[in-house]
């Protein structure tokens, strides 16, 4: 093929990608990849069953060789005498078709929807969900990043809701599309702390309630001392500047929006108006029960870890 005739037909592949959807554009990235020789999900985990081996029953570490299950290895334990393998009671348990997983894990690394990621993977829209979350379900709620330096903070709240739920928790009456909201109270919103350093470290857990001491809980022993603190006027962050010796930079009501031109909290406003447009813009809300797994997936975007990473976390 010469140089021209190359050159058109690589101009045509190029505008039939840039019509592709997300999902189309993933297959056909996947199809490239299949081209290379990748480390399989298998050979992922059984590294880390090795760093620290012992029975998911008993926590005993004399364990012995029990067979193989397919090209699994299992194992038995001398203490309990039950029989495991390196995925027993971890968020992999019982599921299959793992040599999907890290195409899977891809789609996560690309925030596609549900129904993206199944017709990515060839996967039913409820195993879909399913993946989705064990997948998650180990970094929910581990808000244990250390904050150092310029750190940025802010609070904010997303609508309570019970979304996929068939019946209503405690009998709460439906509410209207677009109608008005209680903040303080559990059918109104959900408070949720999001803070950030200048090196991109991020926590961002849900809070009990919007208080001084539920924040301080939450926030002061991720801080390393005598950092910066930056927020707004709120009176709840003033007690935990000072408890941990860090200077504090109060950005009060938008009449101060930088401070020595490099003390701000637009990148905290702009991490949060990131996780709110795609929460109810692509993702079209979710439920608060499962609140938790989408604050863990949005950490792990911000620290664009791949998906071989992705995989590494979900192994807890």
């Amino acid at each position: 093929m010469n140089t021209k005739s190359f050159v058109s037909k690589l101009n045509r592949i190029t505008k039939q990608l840039s019509s592709m959807t997300p999902a189309q554009r993933e297959i056909v990235h996947q199809s490239i990849q299949a081209l290379e020789a990748e480390i399989s999900t298998d050979e992922i985990i059984q590294p880390l069953f090795d760093l620290s081996p012992q029975c998911p029953h008993c926590e005993s570490t004399q364990l012995k060789k029990w067979g193989k299950s397919g090209a699994i290895q299992r194992y038995r334990c001398k203490g309990c005498h039950k029989t495991f393998n390196n995925k027993t009671k971890t968020p992999f348990s019982r599921l299959h078709k793992s040599h999907l997983w890290e195409d899977y894990a891809r789609c996560m690394q690309l925030k596609l929807t549900l129904r993206e990621a199944a017709e990515v993977c060839g996967i039913n829209l409820k195993t879909a969900f399913l993946w989705r979350h064990r997948f998650l379900v180990a970094q929910a709620g581990k808000n244990d990043d250390k904050l150092s330096g310029i750190i940025e903070v802010d609070e904010f709240f997303l609508a309570y809701s019970e979304k996929g739920s068939n019946t209503l928790a405690e009998q709460r009456q439906p509410r209207k599309r677009g109608g008005g909201i209680d903040k303080r109270t559990k059918d109104g919103q959900v408070a949720v702390l999001l803070s950030i350093d200048r090196s991109n470290h991020m926590i961002n857990p849900m809070l009990a309630a919007d208080t001084t001491a539920e924040i301080a809980a939450n926030l002061a022993e991720n801080i390393t001392e005598h950092s910066v603190l930056c927020s707004d006027g709120s009176w709840s962050y003033v007690a935990i500047a000072k408890q941990k010796h860090c200077d504090h930079k109060r950005l009060i009501n938008g009449e101060i929006r930088v401070i020595d031109e490099v003390y701000h909290i637009q990148t905290v406003n702009g991490a949060i108006a990131n996780f709110k447009g795609w929460i109810n813009g692509k993702m079209k809300g979710v439920a608060t029960k499962y609140l938790s797994n989408y604050l863990a997936w949005f950490r792990e975007s911000n620290a664009k870890l791949d998906k071989q990473q992705i995989l590494v976390a979900a192994y807890g």
